[in-house]
């Protein structure tokens, strides 16, 4: 589900022990539900129910059965003809069954109710909204968050899941939509209409749904790997020309999808526009949307991809429990950006990266409470920022850390593996580890499974040209950002610009505190910047841009403005500038003499770089802001002392000192913690935010490596571009033969391999070939979506492409 303005029982045996929500799954299994409800009473708001249980035995010995049901009333319990003895307390259901239940026995339970269904009061449940009574499926203030308990009995968790059929009375002028198909509909005497839906996929008790309202359905028919697919969006006729406008880009996010994770692997997509104005629910084929978010507009069409998505992450596969939500939630955040990728671009998918990076480190442990880890997140904050955006900014990295072909194709294949069946964290670590052969767990016990960030620097560089050679040194750091420890086998890549601005990049791997980059380049490198191409979610945001006028330039995740009055005369006018902005406490002072009763910022500094910053007549703006409406960033720092004794600080880089720089202080009211500080002029170096106060002591101690750094050697630049091998393979879709194209004339040894997403092997083949192009023929096999996987000897590089074999 994505959520706007907020920020988702057991089985008792003859043993008298209990078993956790989950555990309970492994007891017994319950193999379909039917649902048969009346919901015509929109005066008194009641529901009348019957829900039939059939529940297969795990276990020897079982005699009670426990459901969760929560805020109806339980009438009568009937198995076999024969009324059973229950008790219903709070959520629990508990019946005893008339005969013992040994392994592979069966029981249809048949649970009779009524009452006025209950919602969460901070979002979800069951609700009746004026002409509209609906079921959102979780509860972000219930325990557990899993919520299909408010409208039928069930095991309420992630893992137990059930095939459904509903039969749904509404009035005559109504209609019911359910997950699945819809079967029939039929009129009954008492001016009421039965509806009958049908989902033999089976799901989680909490993706079940019902809402009923006037609908009509607007229906679009996308086109899907497997054939077309019906998408049915129901909605008041008089909503209907805005569906049409928010959902014209329903098939780039549906094809997006299939490219990315595999083919849609249920009987229908659908939405259902309910009135809930907090975002909307992934009900497996009938999500249920807000109807404030389709206005007719693009405006929410992202959260249209993100529902969508959860038919691959959260419905598909389901985290095992809610401490793994990121699973459901992280991924389809994600999902976000890939359609802003898939529809507009990598430029458009850079941007909303960039921008949910920044929120995330501005945001995520204000509204959050705290730093926190992504994976086995507290109940709290299952549905929190952490979760959501943390989640999808340590995909991006994981992405980075795999390549998109890895990537890509692992997802598909671990999706492919458990489809229908709740996943951990681990699982993934442990299917990602296999199938790419990389060593996973570092990535994981990093990024995924322990709080905060990382943060990576340049101390210092030097540059010695050796004839038309520039030997080059990068000093280069970590730090820790509310993280337990240094991160370890980071791969990281530096870019090294020259003076036209072209951008030439070299990878590391980084482990421990500080490495010692050397490199031989045939150009002076002019800027040198760590990560250019934006692939690492550690605790610095930074914006570049090219300046050719007079006017203000807004780097708004770097938090910096420039002025630009003029330019030198004689010179170019166009200048390279990158401004960073680093969410850590900078380098304390390397003497007391120095800071002189100064006491540097506690969270953040910047370091400004670029070509041709001489030319360039200005100034430059740092704000500080303790307020509220900024996340309290400097709210600590600035209360040391008034205002007017703060002052800018400047060094050109760690091996230098802090001096204040040349600079003027402008304040709002004084003491309301906010105001700014300009830089009087424009220079590459690191710039921080310092205030007087005698009598404090600072504790910070700057996080300096002690002894010597690894070392690391490189003569030959990356070859960047999505990692882009020496070949390509085409066509694809392919017939029954696909060509290998290289770009050289030399030998080749490879080998060839094709799977079925299932992981059958169906081709081995080995290539020796000094040609440019050879032809293969493919194996006769049904159209559909397989994998390539191509080892190439020569390059050690192991790529896989998905074929679409028609």
């Amino acid at each position: 589900m994505k959520k706007f303005g907020t920020i988702c029982c057991f089985v008792l045996m003859n043993i008298n022990l209990f078993a956790s929500p989950a555990s309970r799954s492994d007891t017994l299994d319950i193999r379909k539900t039917k649902i048969e409800m009346n919901i015509t009473d929109f005066v008194s708001k009641n529901i009348i129910g019957k829900s039939s249980l059939l529940i297969k035995s795990k276990m020897n010995n079982v005699q009670q059965v426990l459901l969760d049901i929560e805020g109806l009333s339980v009438d009568s319990v009937i198995s076999s003809g024969q009324s059973l003895a229950f008790t219903h307390t709070f959520q629990t259901l508990n019946i005893q069954l008339p005969n013992t239940l040994n392994q592979n026995d069966s029981v249809l339970l048949n649970v009779y109710y009524h009452g006025v269904p209950i919602a969460d009061p901070q979002w979800g449940g069951f609700s009746y909204v004026g002409n509209y009574a609906f079921q959102m499926g979780v509860g972000f203030n219930a325990q557990p968050h899993s919520f299909g308990r408010t409208w039928h009995p069930c095991f309420d968790n992630f893992v137990e899941r059930s095939a459904y059929e509903f039969s749904i009375t509404t009035s005559n002028d109504k209609m019911a939509v359910c997950n699945g198909l819809l079967i029939d509909s039929i009129s009954n005497p008492d001016n009421t209409i039965t509806w009958h839906w049908k989902l033999d996929e089976e799901i989680p008790s909490y993706l079940a749904s019902v809402a009923v309202c006037n609908y009509v359905f607007v229906k679009k028919v996308l086109t899907g790997i497997n054939g077309n697919i019906d998408a049915l969006i129901a909605c008041e006729a008089v909503d209907s020309n805005k569906v049409n406008g928010s959902f014209s880009h329903l098939q780039e996010s549906f094809s997006m999808l299939e490219q990315n994770f595999g083919p849609y692997l249920w009987p229908r997509v659908g939405y259902s526009l309910v009135p809930f104005n907090a975002g909307a629910m992934e009900h497996a084929t009938n999500i249920h949307i807000g109807k404030p978010f389709i206005d007719g507009s693009l405006n929410y069409e992202t959260l249209i991809a993100h529902e969508l998505s959860h038919h691959w992450w959260g419905d598909l596969v389901t985290c095992h429990h809610a401490g793994d939500m990121w699973l459901n939630e992280g991924f389809a955040s994600y999902c976000e950006l890939l359609h802003q990728e898939y529809t507009y671009g990598n430029k458009a998918y850079l941007d909303a990266m960039k921008a949910n990076h920044f929120n995330v480190l501005a945001k995520a442990h204000v509204s959050d409470n705290g730093y926190k880890a992504v994976a086995n997140i507290d109940s709290l904050n299952t549905y929190g920022a952490t979760v959501y955006n943390k989640g999808a900014d340590m995909i991006h990295t994981l992405r980075s850390y795999l390549g998109d072909s890895l990537f890509f194709n692992g997802l598909t294949a671990f999706l492919n593996q458990y489809q229908f069946q709740d996943v951990s964290t681990i699982q993934l670590r442990d299917f990602l580890s296999n199938y790419t052969g990389k060593n996973m767990n570092p990535f994981f016990d990093n990024w995924i499974l322990s709080p905060g960030f990382t943060h990576f620097s340049i101390d210092s560089t030097q540059i010695t040209q050796n004839g038309t050679i520039f030997d080059t040194k990068v000093f280069l750091r970590q730090r820790k950002h509310h993280s337990t420890d240094y991160y370890s086998q980071v791969p990281l890549e530096l870019g090294f610009y020259d003076e036209q601005m072209n951008l030439h990049i070299h990878s590391l791997e980084f482990s421990n505190r500080c490495l010692e980059f050397n490199v031989q380049l045939p150009f002076e490198p002019k800027m040198i910047v760590i990560d250019p191409l934006y692939k690492i979610s550690d605790a610095i945001t930074e914006e570049k841009k090219i300046i050719t006028g007079l006017g203000v330039s807004n780097f708004t995740q770097a938090k910096i403005k420039l002025f630009t009055k003029g330019f030198l005369l004689g010179q170019n006018d166009s200048t390279l500038i990158q401004v960073e902005h680093h969410w850590v406490a900078p380098d304390r002072f390397k003497s007391p003499a120095a800071a002189n009763g100064y006491i540097l910022n506690d969270v953040r500094y910047w370091r400004v770089t670029g070509i041709h910053l001489e030319n360039i007549k200005g100034i430059l703006q740092f704000d500080y802001d303790g307020r509220n409406n900024n996340n309290y960033l400097d709210s600590n720092w600035v209360k040391l002392n008034s205002e007017d004794f703060i002052h800018l600080f400047y060094r050109k880089d760690a091996s230098e000192e802090w001096q204040i720089a040349n600079d003027s202080l402008k304040v709002g009211a004084l003491n309301d913690g906010y105001g700014s500080v300009f830089a009087k002029e424009i220079k590459a170096g690191e710039y921080c935010l310092g205030i007087k106060n005698i009598n404090y002591t600072d504790p910070i101690i700057t996080d300096a490596p002690s002894g010597g750094c690894s070392i690391v050697l490189s003569t030959s630049p990356l070859v960047d571009d999505n990692h882009a091998s020496d070949f390509i393979i085409y066509p694809n879709p392919a017939l029954n033969e696909i060509n290998i194209h290289f770009a050289k004339n030399e030998d080749r040894e490879l080998v060839v391999e094709l799977f079925h997403l299932n992981g059958q092997l169906l081709m081995n083949k080995k290539i020796h070939s000094a040609q440019k192009d050879y032809n293969l023929q493919l194996p006769s096999v049904k159209a559909g979506f397989y994998f390539l996987k191509i080892n190439d000897f020569k390059t050690n590089q192991i790529r896989f492409e998905k074929l679409i074999i028609e």
